[in-house]
């Protein structure tokens, strides 16, 4: 089965992604599919957010690697663990210092994961990295997924489309679709 169908069955079941995920499914596949496929390379992804969506990520790191999720565990970490302070800088050169730290880190191997929009100071960072897996809010730009901050059931929104991706890269771990 490929992604876009496992997807599209996946959407019908899910009551909280059907309301309004359904015409944004050929925006979130083929991003979808090249995050799971540096995933499953052990690419190791650092997931960071605006300050506003802090929560989301504690709550990605805290949800990624359950055991419940009867499976290994994949290489999702947050960048804060690395870089605590990053909100509060707006300095380039501080950014160029984590940006060499992480490269000598993983060797240069390795993705973002950002939520949030494009005014944060930490996303100049994210921006300077290819084929980050990139949510971006109130702005639509190539290679990433388009969100709107105004939304009124946003979190659910967010924690629903994590629960897809989460399985989706259960199923691909264990051969059930096609990446």
């Amino acid at each position: 089965m490929t992604l876009l169908e496992w997807t599209k069955q996946a959407v019908k079941r899910d009551k909280s992604l059907n309301n309004w995920f359904g015409e944004r499914l050929y925006e979130w596949v083929p991003l979808c599919d090249e995050a799971i496929s540096q995933l499953m390379k052990g690419t190791p992804f650092l997931v960071v957010s605006d300050r506003e969506r802090d929560w989301f990520v504690h709550y990605i790191i805290n949800n990624v690697n359950r055991v419940s999720n009867n499976r290994p565990f994949v290489p999702i970490f947050s960048l804060m663990n690395f870089i605590p302070y990053s909100h509060k800088t707006d300095k380039v050169e501080y950014l160029d210092m984590v940006e060499d730290m992480l490269d000598i880190t993983f060797r240069g191997d390795y993705r973002y994961w950002y939520i949030g929009k494009e005014d944060s100071n930490i996303y100049r960072l994210v921006s300077r990295k290819k084929n980050s897996f990139v949510w971006l809010f109130d702005r639509e730009s190539e290679n990433t997924f388009f969100l709107k901050s105004y939304t009124d059931n946003l979190d659910q929104q967010l924690v629903s489309l994590f629960k897809l991706f989460n399985k989706t890269i259960t199923v691909s771990m264990f051969g059930e679709i096609e990446i």
